[in-house]
């Protein structure tokens, strides 16, 4: 996801001064050890921010997983890197999945992993007048919210962003196998095929946020992240309800649980094909 540089702070996206401090107080290292255990690699760098909320991410996918039923992905490694490092197109961006293994390091040939979540660093880099980025990500959240560049104003939206494409980026391999989802995504991603892409689909995505119209990955993970966000108890950052089943993200369920599902639109069609593989 990208940085959004525009103005009007309102200071509505959530983080309270319970959470500061629980982020003031938080011990990266062990973290990234509970993280370890559940199969995740992590390299956060000392940043807190990124620690703590990344850890709450992963806590919402597990309950959902655990509490109903479901089997939505995780990543494999976060890391925090200086993007400058990277072979990243927009060094500014706040953060990336990456989808396939991959020599992404400028003078590294170590190959990265599938699901691999970097955030930036931001190394050197002051964002309104000398303030860093990670600490002022309540206010970046309400920039982003204000001018329709993300779904809602809360902060956790930016990692829960990352964690949807994990999501996904598992669907996929699940449904088409690891090399048609590679040829997919080379496909899909082709400059002359999103140009067509959002052609046919800016008008329809743009309800959403205009970040979704970036590809049909952003579509979806802009709306996981939504419906993440409007369905957690914000004091317990946990899942409220199930959210995923009746939802263009459903798995199959048995018939008689079909009055759940939400009524079905054209953007909602238009998402669970993204959601399943079909991008065009």
């Amino acid at each position: 996801m990208k940085v959004n540089n525009s103005t009007n702070i309102n200071f509505r996206a959530g983080l309270t001064s319970q959470i500061k401090r629980e982020i003031a107080a938080t011990d990266v290292n062990k973290i990234s050890r509970e993280l370890f255990i559940k199969g995740i690699n992590t390299d956060f760098k000392g940043n807190k921010v990124i620690a703590w909320s990344s850890l709450q991410c992963y806590r919402i996918i597990r309950a959902l997983n655990n509490w109903y039923g479901l089997n939505l992905g995780l990543p494999n490694e976060i890391i925090v890197e200086d993007f400058n490092k990277l072979k990243a197109r927009n060094k500014n961006a706040t953060g990336f999945i990456n989808m396939t293994p991959t020599k992404l390091y400028l003078n590294d040939d170590k190959v990265i992993p599938e699901k691999t979540i970097f955030f930036n660093e931001f190394k050197g880099f002051n964002y309104s007048g000398g303030n860093e980025y990670w600490n002022k990500i309540d206010e970046i959240s309400d920039k982003n919210y204000e001018t329709r560049f993300s779904t809602t104003d809360y902060f956790l939206e930016i990692f829960l962003h990352e964690f949807a494409h994990a999501a996904h980026e598992e669907n996929l391999i699940q449904k088409l196998g690891g090399t048609n989802f590679v040829k997919q995504l080379q496909k899909t991603l082709n400059p002359h095929q999103l140009n067509i892409f959002r052609a046919k689909y800016e008008n329809l995505l743009e309800k959403i946020c205009t970040y979704a119209t970036e590809s049909p990955y952003e579509a979806v993970a802009c709306d996981i992240s939504k419906r993440a966000i409007e369905n957690i108890d914000k004091n317990m950052l946990l899942p409220k309800t199930d959210f995923i089943t009746p939802s263009p993200y459903r798995q199959s369920i048995p018939l008689k649980r079909l009055f759940i599902y939400e009524p079905e639109t054209k953007l909602s069609k238009t998402l669970r094909r993204f959601w399943n593989g079909k991008m065009e």
